[in-house]
């Protein structure tokens, strides 16, 4: 991984897992980010001129699908140059299959409280 870089968070759409006000710090591998970043993985991207930190979903050759744990962000796509890195994190929902696991039953929790 090369060296590491911290983004100060805003927003709420990723809580409990990152909150407001705190340091993420973001990662980028030597090799192509579609072998360093996983679905589950959550990482720091830009998009329409934002930087943003939410969940990947699915990769592909040229790039990935992204949203966040609150389910108020459909999913969408972001090119691989526009992905700073992947979130180095010690929390377990943060990435991986704990963090796959964890997201999926978040939208979908959220989804139903918004139906009621």
């Amino acid at each position: 991984m090369a060296a590491a870089r911290a983004y100060r968070l805003e927003g709420s759409s990723m809580l409990p897992v990152f909150r407001p006000g705190e340091l993420a710090l973001a990662g980028r591998g030597t090799r192509p980010p579609r072998r360093w970043l996983r679905p589950g993985d959550c990482a720091i991207y830009e998009l329409g001129g934002r930087t943003l930190l939410h969940r990947v979903l699915k990769t592909g050759p040229d790039g990935a699908w992204f949203a966040d744990d609150a389910g108020r962000l459909e999913p969408h796509f972001v090119a691989w140059k526009n992905v700073y890195g992947k979130v180095l994190s010690r929390n377990p929902l943060a990435g991986g299959l704990c963090g796959r696991l964890y997201s999926r039953l978040r939208r979908f929790a959220n989804a139903s409280l918004r139906k009621t």
